[in-house]
């Protein structure tokens, strides 16, 4: 078996088991899975997680278009968006990228059952939500059936989410005296 595949089963592993440990906070979800790859790496919210994926040169940005070829050959991959009080995080899962949306939600304002219209063909996603109950984001919960896009549900959130790929062979620099 490649190492690529390898690579990728532990990915699999490590956001399935994640996805179930943590279904009500995206940010332990995603810590979860960065400490598979990051031993001692300590938790944060999501918002000081995206400062954190920012700050370090172990984590390299990477464009929409990479998701896919990253996640499938294993490498830890995780995207965001800071807001107030609360951002979101996500793992980029292993798999063939698919089209986004195609489901339905109840509008909040409208009470209406409105449907999310196709689009994409985006990378696969793993999501926890603290919203999932009682009324979730249809988007916002994925094991990998859905993709990077469907989070944040629409293009205009979309379009300032940040994608980070983690480069271990990035040497770690020293402290600032």
């Amino acid at each position: 078996m490649s190492t690529a595949v390898n690579a990728a089963k532990k990915l699999k592993s490590a956001a399935d088991e994640a996805y179930t440990l943590h279904p009500k906070s995206c940010s332990h979800a995603v810590v979860h899975v960065m400490k598979k790859y990051i031993p001692g790496q300590e938790f944060a919210n999501a918002n000081d997680l995206l400062l954190h994926l920012e700050l370090n040169p172990r984590w390299l940005r990477v464009t929409v278009g990479e998701l896919e070829k990253y996640a499938n050959e294993g490498a830890l991959t995780v995207g965001g968006l800071a807001e107030l009080p609360n951002g979101h995080v996500v793992v980029v899962y292993p798999g063939k990228a698919k089209m986004a949306g195609g489901y339905t939600y109840k509008n909040k304002k409208t009470g209406k059952i409105e449907t999310v219209g196709p689009r994409g063909p985006y990378a696969l996603v793993m999501s926890t939500s603290m919203s999932a109950q009682p009324d979730p984001w249809p988007g916002s919960m994925s094991k990998g059936d859905k993709t990077v896009w469907d989070p944040w549900g629409n293009n205009e959130k979309f379009s300032k989410v940040v994608f980070w790929r983690f480069d271990p062979t990035v040497m770690k620099l020293a402290p600032a005296c």
